[in-house]
């Protein structure tokens, strides 16, 4: 186990932190916070809350000091003389299951394979390009899905209807969960400043908004930041701005949205206007029908139903 002393202010008042980081983390997912993995004690209790909330980004199954120096010298712990104790690579290991499983785990370990099965059925209802978990209280009916014909993604919840070879139909209820890979601050960032591909990390997260946040760096290439943005959260297209402007009659998604539900169609603009602006938009198959969207980029503008 080596030392290594992080200086983050060189001032007489400096607060002396410990942090202890073992040769093997037990831990589970693509980032944790440092209070996680780590012993962290000394200064006060703002200090401390704060390096315990920092995200640190392992590199497949190991944690390098140079992540958690990073992380460190990221935050806003200024007024700390921190002793880093740890090697200079820690090993991650998944957390063993403790106690043994009940008969409802049995029983949705037996019926896990027949679940599975809906995967791929519930992305091609959904048009979703991400994860999606299912689970449900019963097995899955035998025979062929005949309900519903689609499923907006992040809706949490469905009744799936089937009918078999004899003609009846049965009723499954299932709950989902819509995983994706957005864009995370990976330090740090304050409004105005200008995003860069080193300021983000893509991890996987749970989606009830589709179309709401960053999926990827080229989304956002040139635009701004229009609030404080901490390390470790979710980059919203909305927390950001772009100098460009969308010009009128330029094709776009339009995305509606209903409390954790959304649907979407193909749009045209009427309106020139720039990303976090209000402008008027019409169905790409229905001239008839005119909204008011808000731009979140170039491709794509946000319609909020009542």
């Amino acid at each position: 186990m080596l030392l290594f002393f992080v200086a983050v202010n060189q001032a007489e008042s400096a607060q002396n932190i410990k942090i202890e980081i073992p040769d093997v983390i037990y831990a589970s997912g693509n980032s944790f916070t440092l209070g996680q993995v780590a012993k962290i004690s000394g200064g006060n209790s703002r200090t401390r809350r704060i390096l315990s909330s920092l995200n640190v980004y392992p590199d497949g199954n190991i944690l390098t000091r140079r992540e958690v120096l990073r992380a460190i010298g990221d935050s806003d712990a200024s007024d700390a003389r921190i002793e880093l104790y740890m090697p200079e690579h820690s090993r991650i290991e998944a957390p063993d299951y403790e106690g043994n499983l009940t008969d409802t785990d049995s029983r949705v370990q037996n019926d896990s394979c027949s679940v599975s099965s809906l995967v791929p059925i519930i992305k091609s209802l959904s048009a979703w390009n991400g994860d999606v978990e299912v689970s449900a209280s019963s097995p899955v009916p035998d025979g062929r899905l005949i309900d519903p014909a689609s499923i907006v993604p992040g809706t949490p919840a469905a009744k799936l209807r089937f009918r078999d070879n004899t003609g009846k139909i049965r009723s499954l209820s299932v709950r989902l969960t819509w995983t994706q890979n957005v864009m995370f601050a990976r330090r740090n960032i304050r409004k105005g400043d200008r995003i860069n591909v080193q300021d983000l990390v893509s991890r996987p997260m749970k989606i009830t908004r589709p179309g709401a946040y960053v999926e990827n760096a080229n989304q956002i290439a040139g635009f701004t930041a229009n609030r404080n943005i901490k390390q470790g959260e979710a980059i919203l297209l909305s927390n950001l701005t772009s100098s460009n402007v969308v010009k009128k009659g330029r094709r776009v998604k339009i995305i509606a949205r209903y409390g954790a539900a959304s649907a979407t169609a193909d749009g045209v603009t009427l309106e020139d206007g720039r990303p976090g602006e209000w402008v008027k938009v019409r169905r790409a198959d229905d001239k008839r029908v005119t909204l008011r969207a808000r731009i979140i980029n170039e491709n794509s503008v946000e319609v909020q139903v009542e």
